[in-house]
């Protein structure tokens, strides 16, 4: 499959309720692809999206109504920071030493630099470059647009992750809310690892006590000062681990965490319920998606709940014997084969 940009277009044909829109932002100073959904009966009940391809194709803006659920900081996103909701790809969060060994061959990352200056490499290699993207599509029911980014021997970081590969992300917006499907190619002749999320920053809409989270998790994983992995894995329903128990809502006001939890009930979702505005946020995905970060400074306007398909190091974790392989959850794919999954956003409205 070719997939051809067209930045040449300003927008794609519209129905009465959807609407894709291409533009310049004058305040960001980039290309933005608006995708929206217009409800007849209820504006409070509109939904628009906006993915900003040049800027790691990050999904800054989700708006339901007049709200906003993505927390995005402008200067941050002008020069590709944390913010908004950015894509983790191929190797999710942090790898111990900035190295890794896979199928007998040593890497090194430690060329990769990151303007937050951080010791450990974060957030994978494709967040901060710019991605390419086809022409939306609307249709009757939906609308949807897709964007896409390489890695080959042109690609800058090519020696620190040398798997010919393609990402595409497909972000699909209905009436009821907003479905972001990944597929990895691999157009190597050698299987290829990878690990995928999606990291949102949340606003707080309905401030730190009415904004409840809860996520349908069993276990959360150990780590040590530099928020990698030990290999241990604790049971949130045994007493002295209910501190990370999220299977009940629960306000973030009370609420410190850092940590990544695994054993995820299949379909059943996580739930951001924002009390004081009657709207919640289902999230569902399919089942390669088996951890989930959870992020909540204190004192600020919003906090991090990250579906991922692998574990923080899990390229690492999978050389460490069959027992941490399942906890890692490396995905692999075969020369010449795709893999694909998909996260879902659902808005429901009233308590």
């Amino acid at each position: 499959m070719t997939f051809e940009p067209d930045k040449g277009s300003a927008s794609a044909p519209s129905t009465k309720r959807y609407a894709a829109d291409i533009r310049q932002d004058p305040e960001l100073h980039t290309t933005v692809i608006e995708l929206s959904y217009h409800d007849p009966a209820n504006p409070a009940r509109n939904l628009t999206v906006a993915i900003a391809p040049d800027l790691g194709s990050n999904m800054f803006s989700f708006r339901v109504g007049s709200h906003d659920l993505i927390y995005c900081e402008h200067e941050l996103l002008k020069r590709k920071d944390f913010t908004g909701n950015f894509v983790l790809w191929p190797l999710p969060n942090r790898i111990r030493d900035k190295r890794y060994t896979y199928q007998g061959q040593n890497y090194s990352l430690a060329d990769i630099k990151r303007q937050q200056g951080n010791a450990v490499l974060i957030h994978g290699l494709v967040f901060d470059r710019p991605w390419q993207y086809m022409q939306p599509i609307v249709e009757p029911n939906g609308v949807h647009v897709t964007t896409f980014i390489e890695i080959n021997e042109e690609s800058p970081w090519y020696a620190a992750y040398p798997f010919d590969s393609k990402l595409t992300l497909t972000y699909s917006l209905d009436q009821h809310g907003l479905s972001t499907t990944y597929t990895v190619y691999n157009r190597g002749a050698r299987t290829l690892p990878f690990g995928f999320a999606l990291h949102p920053y949340f606003s707080l809409l309905s401030g730190k006590d009415d904004t409840l989270v809860s996520v349908p998790a069993d276990q959360v994983m150990e780590a040590d000062d530099e928020l990698l992995p030990t290999g241990r894995i604790f049971p949130v329903d045994k007493i002295m681990y209910a501190m990370y128990d999220l299977r009940q809502p629960t306000a973030i006001g009370n609420l410190q965490l850092d940590h990544v939890y695994t054993s995820l009930h299949p379909h059943e979702p996580a739930i951001i319920d924002y009390r004081k505005n009657d709207l919640q946020l289902y999230i569902t995905a399919t089942e390669d998606f088996t951890h989930a970060v959870i992020y909540t400074p204190q004192g600020q306007p919003y906090f991090c709940l990250e579906h991922q398909t692998c574990s923080t190091d899990a390229i690492n974790l999978h050389n460490q014997g069959p027992e941490l392989q399942k906890a890692a959850h490396l995905l692999e794919v075969p020369a010449g084969k795709a893999y694909s999954g998909t996260l879902r956003y659902t808005i429901r409205f009233g308590k």
